[in-house]
C-alpha cells in the first residue's frame, strides 16, 4: 500500500501459514512378534527350584522377593511383571517366555439375512 492510501483504512496483517510436516502412514505389518508365558510356567518354576534343593522361602530370599509373591506365581495366580520374570529366569536359568511370531488374521463374518423369527421369540 502506498502512503497516500494508508489514510483510508487499517493495515491488515495476514497470519503466517505454517507448513506442517505430513506424517508418514504406518502400514500394518503382516507379521508381529509377541512374547507369551509358556504353559504351566508355575510348575516349571517349582520343578527347577526343587532340583536346586531350594525351599520357596530360600528362593524368595535369594531373589529378594516376598514368599507370598513366589507362591502366587508358582500357583499361576499372579503373572509376574518383566522385572520379576527376569529375576526368576536369571536365577533358575530357565525361560518363562517364548517368542511367538504369527500373522495378523482377519475374521470374516458371514453376512446372513435375519428374519423376524430370528429376532422375536414366539411362544
Amino acid at each position: 500500500m502506498c502512503k497516500a492510501c494508508l489514510g483510508f483504512g487499517e493495515e491488515v496483517i495476514e497470519p503466517k501459514i505454517l507448513e506442517v510436516e505430513k506424517r508418514k502412514r504406518i502400514d500394518i505389518l503382516p507379521y508381529r512378534e509377541e512374547e507369551f508365558f509358556v504353559e504351566n510356567y508355575g510348575k516349571l518354576i517349582i520343578e527347577t527350584r526343587e532340583r536346586k534343593n531350594l525351599s520357596r522361602e530360600q528362593f524368595a530370599e535369594k531373589i529378594k522377593e516376598k514368599q507370598s509373591v513366589i507362591k502366587r506365581v508358582e500357583n499361576q495366580e499372579l503373572t509376574p511383571d518383566d522385572a520379576l520374570t527376569d529375576k526368576i529366569e536369571r536365577f533358575l536359568e530357565i525361560k518363562l517366555k517364548r517368542l511367538y511370531e504369527g500373522k495378523y488374521t482377519e475374521r470374516k463374518v458371514k453376512k446372513t439375512e435375519l428374519t423376524i423369527g430370528d429376532i422375536i421369540k414366539v411362544e
